[in-house]
């Protein structure tokens, strides 16, 4: 779970993006815009919606504030909480990124989620905002020792996007995607380890070798 001191570095710079927490105050529009893309929606889970409506995405801004963020971890009761983070390109909204804990057995896991406004795509934006989330995590998140993320097996852009940033295919997950009513997809498991997390002395890791 991220500390509270850990939110005083946003908006953080990659290089050509910035990386800040969503504005009520001025981002609905934006968003919207960027949000309301068939081709966005397509590999992304059903929760996301499609319309997207300004009322969509003024939910959105209010619910990841800063503030808002920062309440859900100061009350927080478990350990899977993360953040969701707005990406601004050359002063618009464009694209969200998010990890999240898992919980029980995967309490060590970090979960990544993100997307990208269409016009921003083939840029290489995308590998430049992983790239900082994993070292973002590997900083502030010392109990992680895995960060996955799942991508639509067709998805073969995001799939490049994970491999540039470090993570490999560990494994593909069979009809395990259900998009909508009436589509299943395979999923691609990328996994990046954080091996000094593992080696560090805290964890005692048993791999498949000594079993």
């Amino acid at each position: 779970m991220p500390s509270i001191e850990s939110l005083s570095q946003f908006p953080a710079n990659t290089g050509r993006c910035i990386i800040r927490f969503f504005d009520p105050s001025r981002d609905v529009d934006q968003l919207q815009k960027a949000a309301d893309n068939h081709n966005v929606f397509r590999y992304l889970n059903n929760r996301f919606p499609h319309p997207y409506t300004s009322k969509d995405a003024e939910e959105w801004t209010n619910l990841q504030s800063y503030e808002a963020q920062r309440q859900r971890i100061e009350s927080a009761k478990d350990e899977n909480v993360g953040l969701s983070l707005c990406i601004e390109i050359d002063g618009l909204v464009s694209g969200c990124i998010v990890y999240r804990f898992g919980s029980d057995l995967s309490q060590r896991i970090v979960t990544v989620g993100y997307w990208f406004a269409e016009r921003v795509w083939g840029k290489g934006y995308a590998t430049e905002c992983i790239r900082w989330l994993v070292d973002f995590v590997a900083r502030e998140e010392p109990i992680a020792v895995r960060i996955e993320a799942g991508a639509f097996a067709p998805n073969i852009g995001s799939r490049r996007v994970l491999e540039k940033s470090g993570f490999v295919l560990e494994s593909v997950q069979r009809a395990a995607i259900a998009k909508g009513k009436d589509l299943v997809y395979d999923r691609a498991m990328m996994v990046y380890l954080l091996e000094d997390h593992i080696e560090c002395g805290t964890v005692r890791y048993v791999g498949i070798k000594e079993m």
